[in-house]
């Protein structure tokens, strides 16, 4: 089975790329959001569709921060839009992975793998996915504030018609950790809606006897589980659970061993918990599930500008949310596991 679908919805934030691109910023738009939601599906797709919309104007070129090897994987680029790839290859540091160096030489990928003489009166877009996970989180404060005078040197130096770098991470925290700070917009991307899902859901084609709604109500709309659920697991969702299960053990045995598994029970019976009752126990496990990419702060501007609904059933409250449902109920089978078998 192929996992390779069309390109499914997103139209508002295509809409909210197209806008944000159409000038310089020069702060970078920083997209964060779950593990798996799309971030990677819908850069790729914008920057193919980059010319569409500005045609022979158009310079737009995406980075895979976390590719290891391969420059050609590591780089999409405007179709049309010829690369000197020589160029590139003679600069990069090999001590590190493709992606984090790329990630890194912004700068020499348009200035001379693009080539300076096509910034001028051009719309220059550069989308750079995954960044916390290739750098490391302690770096990212500095990428964005690099990001930021870069933008400001070549809208000086070259005069583009619109100059705009895109990041985006899955690290929750990095988030906290750019919106100190001016040189950035952060914004949140969530998981596809349940109309969208439902759509990819079917083009995977699914076993007769697997039920959408349990589906939904267990990933939540997100594109990667699903894709894992079809092409990993075939549909055995049982399966999928007890795999995620094994990872949620050993996190509830270290909250265990910490002494939080009374605010642990509290937000698996409220995502909000941390809010509405918190201290400095619930900090402290709030941050433990966020660092393990669990659950995710959501109280935040969304790249579309609609607000997310509340939904108990998938795990989305008024400030947290689990980052898939999934989660919730993996560390709810995983803490009763422990207590039955003690």
């Amino acid at each position: 089975m192929s996992h390779i679908l069309p390109f499914i919805d997103r139209v508002e934030e295509l809409k909210a790329l197209t806008d944000w691109c159409s000038k310089s910023r020069h702060l970078s738009l920083y997209i964060y959001g779950p593990e798996g939601c799309g971030k990677t599906r819908l850069l790729k797709e914008f920057v193919s569709r980059f010319k569409e919309i500005y045609g022979d104007r158009a310079i737009a070129v995406y980075i895979d921060a976390l590719e290891r090897e391969s420059i050609e994987k590591a780089l999409l680029s405007t179709p049309g839009l010829s690369l000197a790839l020589d160029t590139l290859t003679s600069v990069i540091d090999k001590t590190v992975n493709i992606g984090a160096s790329l990630a890194e030489k912004v700068a020499t990928i348009l200035e001379k793998v693009v080539g300076a003489h096509r910034l001028k009166n051009n719309y220059v877009t550069v989308a750079v996915d995954d960044v916390a996970s290739a750098l490391g989180i302690d770096n990212v404060e500095w990428y964005v504030k690099w990001l930021y005078e870069l933008a400001n040197k070549l809208d000086e130096s070259y005069r583009p018609n619109a100059i705009n770098f895109i990041v985006t991470t899955s690290e929750g925290f990095s988030r906290e950790r750019v919106s100190r700070h001016g040189y950035s917009h952060a914004i949140l991307l969530w998981n596809l809606s349940r109309e969208a899902f439902e759509e990819m859901f079917y083009k995977l084609t699914p076993l007769h006897n697997v039920n959408f709604e349990i589906v939904w109500n267990t990933l939540g709309g997100n594109p990667r589980k699903l894709i894992e659920l079809a092409t990993v697991f075939n549909w055995n969702l049982d399966n999928m659970m007890k795999k995620y299960t094994a990872i949620a053990r050993e996190i509830v045995e270290k909250i265990i061993s910490l002494g939080l598994v009374r605010e642990l029970k509290m937000i698996l019976e409220d995502i909000d918990a941390p809010r509405k009752k918190p201290s400095e126990n619930m900090m402290k496990l709030t941050r433990i599930l966020i660092e393990k990419n669990m659950m995710i702060y959501v109280d935040w501007p969304t790249l579309t500008g609609r607000d997310l609904t509340i939904d108990e059933n998938v795990g989305i409250g008024k400030a947290y949310a689990w980052q898939v449902p999934i989660f919730r109920k993996t560390l709810e089978a995983a803490l009763k596991s422990i207590y039955l078998n003690s």
